[in-house]
């Protein structure tokens, strides 16, 4: 994606891969490259309130002060779920009611479906154009209703980040020191056979 919207949605996976130290390097990456890229782009983030509760479930009080950090951020939006989110939740609901199954084909709980749908709805409230999620549900609720949506994977390295992946890491053994590199001299060729 060359040209980031200007209002982006985003769910509780990214804001726990965006703040863990355990998140992969190249999923890193991509993020602060994609955040950097929408600062320059005067795009909005939208963090939903139902995500946000979902993270500081597992983040304690750490979590607090990121999302104080985060929250000062030009591009960042803390946002609540309010009447034009509802609105746009029951518009979801209803085509689901009216095709005949009010979980459209998931097979996940019912909960589940519906913290999602708020998660979509919030940012369609907002404008939002894409969302991004590692969740399926999350992704389908979205493309129903017409958002793009894509996996954290999905995101755009930096030049520098993908040069980066070209080089493989040194090896080192366990003392920390440098394996040494092995020429290795081409023997003579076999004549070809005719």
């Amino acid at each position: 994606m060359k040209i980031l919207p200007k209002v982006i949605v985003v769910d509780a996976n990214f804001i726990v891969a965006y703040c863990s130290s355990t998140t992969p390097a190249d999923d890193r990456a991509r993020i602060n490259y994609f955040i950097e890229r929408a600062e320059k782009a005067k795009s909005k983030i939208v963090f939903p309130m139902v995500c946000i509760a979902e993270f500081l479930v597992g983040a304690e009080l750490a979590g607090i002060e990121f999302l104080k950090t985060l929250e000062k951020k030009s591009c960042i939006v803390m946002a609540d779920f309010n009447m034009a989110a509802a609105y746009e939740l029951s518009l979801i609901d209803r085509a689901a009611i009216g095709a005949g199954d009010k979980k459209d084909e998931s097979e996940e709980a019912w909960q589940k479906i519906k913290i999602d749908r708020q998660l979509v709805a919030t940012g369609k409230s907002l404008g939002a154009k894409l969302i991004i999620s590692n969740d399926k549900g999350v992704r389908n609720n979205a493309l129903r209703i017409g958002m793009e949506a894509m996996r954290i994977q999905e995101l755009e390295l930096s030049e520098t980040d993908k040069q980066m992946t070209l080089v493989e890491p040194i090896k080192t053994l366990p003392k920390g020191k440098p394996v040494p590199l092995k020429v290795v001299r081409p023997g003579p060729r076999p004549a070809p056979k005719v």
